[in-house]
């Protein structure tokens, strides 16, 4: 009896192993795949975009990042910190589209976590500042939240742990 449990259980872990297959975890989607009919936005990373860019052309693609005013653009960033930092070189898109859209969006999620979707362009290459940007975002840009819409309690100082050293 235990040997036939031994059996039955190696030939269902080797099944399973067998089932799975390897995904390559930075590997870019095609477009084809997932924005096909341009209605279904493809979802991609920022280094997504920085490798495989001209391949997103022309697509519906959902990105997630900083949104803030930068450098007088009004850019999703990869990251908060780069975005205080200024840093812009392929780790930031341009918003582009009607101007009451974009400062409706400004007014509602100016400076927090959003995903935005929005079809992705390729900037062209003119020797300004706008050739570090990863592309642009056009319109129509549907802008969703990434933080629940409620009040976060932040710890105060007060609720730290001291230790008896750090008082005197």
């Amino acid at each position: 009896m235990k040997l036939a449990c031994m059996v039955a259980t190696l030939l269902l872990t080797v099944a399973a192993l067998a089932a799975c297959t390897a995904v390559p975890g930075d590997a870019a989607p095609k477009p084809a795949q997932c924005a096909a009919d341009e209605k279904v936005a493809c979802r991609v990373t920022f280094r997504g975009l920085a490798e495989h860019s001209n391949r997103f052309d022309g697509h519906a693609v959902r990105v997630e990042g900083y949104l803030g005013v930068s450098r007088g653009l009004f850019v999703l960033s990869s990251s908060k910190e780069l975005f205080d930092a200024g840093a812009t070189d392929e780790v930031a898109l341009r918003l582009r589209g009607p101007v009451d859209v974009q400062e409706r969006i400004f007014d509602q999620f100016a400076y927090s976590w959003v995903s935005v979707t929005g079809t992705f362009r390729v900037t062209p290459r003119n020797g300004t500042t706008d050739d570090l940007l990863l592309g642009e975002l056009h319109a129509p840009l549907e802008v969703r939240p990434l933080r629940l819409p409620v009040p976060v309690k932040r710890e105060t100082f007060g609720d730290v742990i001291l230790d008896l050293q750090d008082i005197k």
